[in-house]
């Protein structure tokens, strides 16, 4: 009974102390890169093909997990593909992912900056 209740305590202790550990096996990991200064948009090391690998198409939706946050972006062509306030993920010119919030600033709201790693998944394989 003891080490029961020992592995489940470890286990909550390492998800509040290791908030950016893999947080599923339908999660990949996509690394930080850049914040742009003005917007604060969060551009990642992943690309389109990468993207579709995990089912995740223009017009499609999928979770992304940084730390204790959790949201879900839309993978539209413009800004206008989404409502204010709401996630929106643009490729961009060097054919990467960008996650940003329309009228808003992504990496601020969640406190992530270059080098940090978030987490996706793509919403057909949740299920």
């Amino acid at each position: 009974m003891k080490s029961n209740a020992a592995v489940f305590l470890t286990a909550i202790l390492l998800s509040v102390f290791l908030p950016g550990c893999a947080p599923g096996p339908n999660w990949f990991p996509v690394k930080v890169i850049r914040i742009s200064e003005e917007y604060a948009n969060i551009n990642t090391d992943i690309t389109e093909p990468q993207l579709a690998e995990h089912g995740i198409t223009f017009g499609t939706k999928f979770n992304v997990k940084f730390g204790e946050h959790r949201m879900q972006a839309h993978l539209g062509k413009t800004y206008s593909d989404v409502e204010k306030g709401e996630w929106i993920a643009l490729i961009e010119e060097d054919g990467k992912l960008q996650l940003a919030i329309s009228y808003g600033n992504a990496a601020t709201d969640i406190g992530c900056k270059a080098g940090d790693v978030l987490y996706i998944e793509s919403l057909a394989k949740a299920n």
